[in-house]
């Protein structure tokens, strides 16, 4: 029962860490300050939440590489996925930033993804796995950034969520 407890508790961990992430990022032109907060914080539970997962419910003993280690692909991982998420929720509200977050949050989640999880490849499918990704995210990029040029659509930046109409 403890076992499902803690990871249900890093599960919540995680999510919050991840949706304050996204926040943090994408909406920090609009308030630096407050989102600033907001994107320590998310970073900070994702991160405690990858330590509680490795220490406590994995067991796991790291040295002090393993532990760096840990922290930095856990803080990209969540930087990334936070741009994306982020990126995807709040694409009106700042359509140029969000056509750079999205593709660059994919290229950065991915890499710490393959990283933190020790995939074992040979040149040849590191090679086109990693060139994969960016024209993955080259043509998000240009999809992206001609939506946010498109005079098709409303793209006022500052979107829905700053008119007051909740």
């Amino acid at each position: 029962m403890k076992k499902i407890i803690y990871k249900y508790l890093v599960y919540i961990i995680y999510f919050l860490g991840i949706g304050m992430t996204s926040s943090g990022i994408v909406l920090m032109p609009f308030n630096h300050v407050r989102y600033s907060i907001i994107l320590i914080i998310g970073l900070s539970l994702f991160l405690a939440g990858s330590i509680f997962n490795e220490i406590v419910i994995n067991k796991h003993k790291m040295s002090a590489s393993e532990s760096i280690k840990l922290i930095a692909l856990s803080l990209t991982l969540a930087l990334g996925i936070g741009m994306i998420s982020g990126g995807i929720s709040h694409f009106k509200e700042s359509p140029k930033y969000v056509s750079f977050l999205i593709p660059l949050g994919t290229i950065i989640s991915f890499i710490s993804f393959v990283i933190k999880n020790d995939f074992k490849l040979n040149k040849k499918e590191k090679l086109i796995m990693y060139v994969g990704v960016v024209l993955v995210a080259l043509i998000l990029f240009i999809i992206l950034s001609l939506a946010a040029s498109s005079g098709s659509m409303d793209m006022t930046p500052g979107g829905d969520i700053f008119k007051g109409a909740h």
